[in-house]
């Protein structure tokens, strides 16, 4: 009952003023207060209550020590020196290190310190290793101690410099100086230093600043003294930061020690009232949960806290409100309590008839005034809205019109539910609100239009309350986005398709590299093969032994052209074909193919213009389309569909196309394979013609890669659209012909009789041994010589020995010191009379082609049978044969 009378309190203050009494200075008692630093603004509040007496009222003179950085305001408090000392958060340490320092007040709610660094320093985590100052082993800056072992940087991970100055970050001496936040960024803005600052409490360090501490001793042996003490201090700072141009006269009169100018202090004053903020907590209130929770951190930190007697170490100042009110309120209560009862009944009977004259009055107003700010809403582009809990709207503007295509009334009384173009929108919007404590800014919202179409909208949005703080519904407002969203969508799509270029571009190189290297394995392998199949007798196991090494090398050889396929450099042979005829031809074995349970409908078009291909490829493009088509089914019935026709693209139509590159505008033909299958999410598209990739538990995940390659080397472009559990389909374009090209004649191959005998020198020029090795057997066993050079250097050199003795060059296209290209150039200007014969794993490049046009008597691919070769040798015209 007695709290009752705290009401009456403003009754009593003149009651107050008349027991008040003011001290004599022969009466105080001397006290001493150790300054954590020099003279500044930082310490205003105690020279305000110095200067202004409140020290005096309370009976005590206090006589300041100015700190220093050879001086350690804790350790003078607990060795006697000082009654009262400023110091920082490291009291927590002191105290779990057994010294009985105690909390008398948390001036500074956040800590002034930080920590400099060069411009070029982005984070704390990049001072590992750096030269940072740490002065009384790092105590002093606690806090910065603190943000670095957040970052996992303890003392061994840097360079301690034990003194130093700021001018020293600045000239280079050290990379980094613990300052306060209210000091030096002032001289580095001066003097146009550029700097950058990391503050604790940005990384989730929100530590006490400047705490007011004093012993356990001194609460004990003069309790009333630490009470006086924290009265008049916490009163100093009240009337310091409220006079802030005062204080700064007073401390250039009487504390300038450190001759700092005015503006210098205002600006620390300004920083200081920053970290007080003392409109939102009363100075120096120490909150228990919050020296806790810096317990935690410090823990957590590797810092030895341990149990704390909380109890003892937070000071909490004596009521003595209570104690006024017991005592001098108290027993004039009935008195005081009728006195205030009267006037409280009079004071509500005029207040109400007040009231009720106002309430019409301001009824009247705020229903013209809702009318009108709803017709200004109303007005606005933005739409504005409000729904209950339930999602039902209550209101929406008149622009949701222009947005959605809405009329407003349509739209309130239902649920907005089916507005948001996810399934799950309005649950990820509410999660949102949510998760921002009850307002969300500037989220991306994709809501459906009228039309089915999606529209994207920026949301503000925030929950409404009722009178008792219960969440009721959500408003906020919709901004149309669209236009932008939409630009955003397409570049990132069109960003994706670069990537995925220049991926397969990256895989072709190396898939064109692999070839090369293997088709040398193979040739090898090929090759001393069918020599020892030559050799060996007709019956037997050898004999069967050598032929499945020989059919395994070339299924190898196949693997290695669907590489070259996918690289784009396989060899074709290039000439007039149509689509639709291809399909004709291979229509039996499609359904071998695709299976019995599936069913194949195909729609080809009439007149379907040719295209400039290789038959065989196009053939295996067709069967992998096929295939792929048939195993995402996983064996259940579906359709296949197959399609052909033809069309007009530009450049528009390429951009969302794969291997869109140098494509020109024109006609086009198309064959397009529809399925039914499982489809694809887009990860899976993103890989899906990736070598080696698939999805099946058998497959070398080669076909979709070697498709690419066919197409890339046809100079045409191909689409792949697919959503999982819809299908998939593979759109293939490429380029039409206006008219018959040129179809090279078929080369009638020599019968077997005809590779004996034969005679002459033979110069074979290639990099890899086991190449030259078997090469050299197969033209030695039927007659030939064999000079063997390893790089064109070396077999130049040779050719030009030996340029009368030679009936042949054999010249790899690929070597190191000088390539086949260089070599032919420079053997053919030498004794162009002498045919050579180009050989490598690649294909027939441009290399090949344009050195035909020069007097190259031809190209042979490797891996070469023994066949192969010897029909090559006898094609170039130049090695006779023996009678």
């Amino acid at each position: 009952m007695r709290r009752f009378f705290t009401l009456f309190i403003l009754l009593l203050m003149p009651l107050g003023w008349a027991f008040s009494v003011s001290a004599h200075e022969d009466d105080l008692e001397t006290v001493g207060l150790h300054l954590k630093w020099k003279h500044q603004f930082q310490f205003a509040g105690y020279y305000a209550a110095i200067e202004k007496g409140y020290y005096a009222d309370e009976g005590l003179s206090v006589e300041l020590i100015e700190g220093g950085p050879d001086k350690n305001p804790v350790r003078e408090l607990l060795e006697g020196h000082a009654q009262y000392a400023v110091g920082n958060a490291s009291a927590l340490l002191d105290r779990a290190e057994g010294n009985p320092v105690v909390v008398l007040a948390s001036v500074f709610q956040h800590t002034a310190q930080v920590i400099y660094t060069r411009p070029d320093i982005n984070s704390p985590e990049e001072l590992r290793g750096k030269r940072i100052v740490m002065l009384q082993d790092g105590r002093r800056e606690l806090e910065a101690f603190a943000l670095l072992k957040k970052f996992d940087i303890n003392k061994a991970d840097f360079v301690l410099r034990p003194d130093g100055t700021p001018e020293d970050l600045v000239s280079g001496k050290v990379d980094a100086w613990p300052g306060y936040s209210s000091n030096e960024a002032y001289q580095f803005k001066q003097n146009r230093v550029g700097y950058r600052m990391f503050r604790p409490q940005d990384y989730g360090l929100d530590i006490y600043g400047d705490t007011l501490l004093t012993t356990e001793m001194e609460l004990q042996e003069n309790p009333q003294r630490a009470d006086a003490f924290h009265r008049a201090t916490i009163k100093g700072w009240e009337y310091a930061l409220n006079h802030v141009d005062e204080m700064i006269e007073l401390i250039k009169t009487k504390y300038d020690s450190q001759q700092k100018s005015r503006d210098y202090l205002k600006f620390e004053a300004d920083v200081i009232g920053d970290l007080m903020i003392p409109n939102v907590i009363p100075i120096g209130l120490s909150n228990l949960k919050r020296w806790q929770r810096i317990a935690t951190e410090f823990e957590a930190l590797g810092y030895p806290v341990g149990q704390v007697e909380w109890k003892m170490f937070i000071y909490q100042p004596k009521p003595t409100l209570a104690h006024l009110l017991d005592h001098h309120v108290y027993p004039y209560r009935y008195w005081i309590g009728m006195a205030l009862l009267i006037t409280l009944v009079l004071t509500l009977y005029a207040f109400n008839r007040q009231l009720l004259r106002g309430i019409s009055s301001r009824t009247a107003e705020l229903e013209a005034l809702s009318v009108e700010y709803r017709d200004i809403l109303d007005q606005m582009q933005d739409t504005y809205y409000r729904v209950d809990t339930e999602g039902k709207l209550l209101w929406v503007s008149a622009s949701v019109k222009n947005h959605l295509g809405y009329d407003r009334e349509s739209l309130v009384g239902n649920y907005s539910t089916g507005l948001y173009f996810e399934k799950d929108g309005r649950k990820k919007h509410l999660q949102a609100i949510a998760e921002s404590g009850g307002k969300v800014e500037h989220y991306e919202l994709c809501l459906r239009h009228k039309d089915g179409t999606p529209f994207w909208t920026e949301s503000n949005s925030q929950y409404v309350f009722d009178e008792n703080r219960k969440v009721i519904g959500v408003e906020g407002n919709l901004r149309d986005i669209n236009a932008r969203k939409q630009a955003q969508l397409e570049n990132e799509e069109l960003t994706s398709q670069l990537q995925q270029a220049q991926k397969m571009e990256s895989i072709g190189v190396l898939a064109g590299g692999i070839a090369h290297d293997f088709n040398n394995l193979l040739a090898a392998v090929m090759g001393n093969a069918e020599l020892a199949l030559l050799d060996a007798p007709e019956h037997g196991e050898m004999r069967h032994f050598l032929a499945q090494i020989f059919k395994a090398s070339r299924k190898g050889a196949d693997l290695v052209r669907q590489l070259l396929a996918y690289s784009g450099q396989g060899r074709f042979a290039m000439g007039e074909q149509n689509l639709n005829t291809l399909i004709a031809e291979v229509s039996d074995l499609l359904g071998t193919v695709i299976g019995k349970k599936i069913q194949l409908e195909m729609e080809l078009e009439d007149g379907l213009a040719n295209i400039n291909g290789d038959k065989n490829q196009l053939t295996q493009m067709l069967m992998n389309l096929m295939t792929n088509a048939a195993e995402s089914m996983s064996g259940s019935p579906g359709t296949i569909s197959l399609h052909t026709g033809s069309v007009n693209l530009t450049q528009s139509d390429f951009a969302r196309m794969y291997l869109n590159d140098d494509l020109q505008d024109g006609a086009f033909v198309f064959i397009e394979v529809r399925d039914s299958g499982c489809g694809m999410d887009r990860h899976t598209q993103k890989r899906i013609f990736d070598p080696f990739f698939t999805t099946k538990e058998t497959g070398s995940g080669l076909g979709l890669a070697a498709l690419l390659g066919i197409v890339r080397s046809h100079g045409g472009a191909l689409t792949l659209d697919s959503e999982p559990g819809r299908g998939s389909c593979f759109t293939i374009y490429l380029p039409a012909l206006e008219s018959t090209v040129y179809k090279p004649a078929e080369t009638a191959l020599i019968q077997p009789e005809s590779l004996k005998g034969l005679s002459g020198v033979v110069l074979l020029v290639d990099d890899e041994a086991q190449v030259r090795d078997v090469a050299t057997r197969i033209l030695e066993r039927e007659g030939m010589s064999v000079i063997s050079a390893a790089d064109g250097k070396e077999g130049l050199a040779l050719f030009r020995k030996h340029a009368d003795e030679i009936s042949l060059v054999l010249l790899d296209l690929t070597m190191p010191i000088m390539d086949g290209e260089q070599a032919f150039r420079l053997m053919h200007a030498y004794r162009p009379e002498i045919p050579v014969l180009l050989s490598s794993g690649f294909s027939e490049s441009q290399a090949a082609t344009d050195l035909s046009q020069q007097g190259l008597a031809g190209f042979v691919r490797k891996p070469y049978t023994r066949n192969t070769l010897l029909q090559a040798v006898i094609e170039s015209g130049e090695i006779s044969k023996a009678s």
